[in-house]
């Protein structure tokens, strides 16, 4: 992961638990940039891991600005993924096996 990559993330991180204060259970990034094999045009994909997720389209709304911003300042495309911290822990679909395999923690 480079260093632009890193500081974003960080940012991210910070933001998120300003956003979130107690419900944020983790930040974990996934995908090319945790396996080492992205490209300059990779998107940077983040699980973001919550108490529980009550409404998904209201956590995508309640993150756009924090996202966009670090995404036009470092530019990166960021996606986000929201999950509960239950489902972190116990879903067994092939989605979840392979993210927590390869995860970073942010």
């Amino acid at each position: 992961m480079n260093k632009k990559v890193r500081e974003a993330l960080s940012r991210l991180r910070e933001g998120l638990a300003e956003l979130y204060s107690g419900r944020l259970k983790g930040v974990y990034l996934f995908g090319s940039h945790s396996r080492g094999d992205a490209r300059e045009e990779s998107d940077v994909d983040v699980l973001i891991v919550l108490d529980e997720v009550r409404d998904y389209r209201k956590e995508i709304e309640n993150t756009s600005k924090l996202v966009g911003d670090l995404s036009l300042e470092y530019d990166l495309s960021i996606s986000r993924v929201f999950v509960s911290e239950k489902r972190w822990r116990e879903d067994m679909s092939m989605f979840f096996m392979n993210v927590r395999e390869e995860a970073v923690r942010v």
